[in-house]
């Protein structure tokens, strides 16, 4: 694919835009990523229906959705509640109770969001509102801060 210093220019213009749109005074790789995958988008879809399928698979790692994000970030919750229910687990054990006294799982938004910026993904409250984080069984409660889980 041809591109020109114009373009690059371009894409710093729209990064800087994005950074704005979030109130922030610098731009982070989110906001790069999105001036990358803005640029690509316009570029495939002005093209004929059967290069544009070419290009869509030869850019589709550039071109991640908010599914594929949300995907991530059930994994990264599924794995944090694992690890969460081990450890609530021993603890159980060790004072002699059985795993049915364990009702409600519970983590903390603000380690999600650490393991999410590992990642390089930077909003994580916007999956918490989605459906697939409903879906999962898990809920938000903002004004603690955590995740929780019941578990059956």
């Amino acid at each position: 694919v041809p591109i020109a210093v114009r373009h690059i220019e371009s894409m710093m213009r729209m990064a800087e835009a994005h950074a704005k749109m979030h109130l922030r005074e610098h731009v982070r790789d989110d906001d790069m990523d999105a001036a990358v995958r803005m640029m690509l988008n316009s570029f495939i879809h002005a093209q004929k229906f059967s290069v544009r399928r070419a290009l869509e698979r030869s850019f589709r790692k550039f071109i991640s959705s908010t599914e594929d994000r949300a995907h991530l970030l059930l994994h990264i919750l599924q794995e944090m509640f694992r690890k969460e229910q081990m450890y609530q687990t021993i603890r159980l054990r060790q004072r002699n109770e059985t795993e049915e006294a364990l009702g409600v799982l519970e983590v903390p938004v603000d380690d999600l969001e650490s393991r999410a910026r590992e990642r390089r993904i930077y909003n994580v409250h916007e999956f918490c509102r989605s459906s697939a984080f409903a879906e999962a069984g898990y809920q938000l409660n903002e004004g603690r801060g955590l995740i929780s889980r019941i578990i059956s």
